[in-house]
């Protein structure tokens, strides 16, 4: 296996290994978070602590970056087999993206607001 291979296995081993720990934190502490985000603040606080970003993980990252469309083909897949069902409700699905975008948008403008003018 070349360097750039051992980049990458090692750069996915610690990025599964930060899940693995955002995992742990969301099932004992923080269980609304996701622990995809957990685990990369973990890595965040480990970097910035560390100064920098470690060469082997750098150059890790980067060549997996290149074959991040493969991460979407199973919900690319998932949406061409229910191709059918999500004409059939697709009204449904527009209402329901519409809301859970407006109404959280809404909500936090108005808190922001009211917080800022009590403050």
């Amino acid at each position: 296996m070349s360097w750039s291979g051992w980049h990458i296995l090692a750069s996915s081993v610690c990025l599964v290994v930060f899940f693995f720990l955002g995992s742990l934190l969301q099932q004992y502490l923080f269980h609304t978070v996701p622990a995809a985000v957990l685990g990369m603040l973990l890595l965040f606080l480990l970097l910035v602590m560390l100064g920098e970003v470690p060469l082997w993980l750098e150059s890790g990252v980067q060549k997996l970056l290149r074959h991040f469309t493969l991460f979407l083909l199973p919900p690319t897949v998932g949406v061409v087999v229910l191709w059918p069902s999500i004409r059939l409700h697709a009204v449904a699905y527009g209402v329901a993206l519409v809301v859970s975008v407006l109404v959280p948008l809404y909500v936090g403008g108005w808190l922001y607001q009211y917080l800022g003018r009590r403050g």
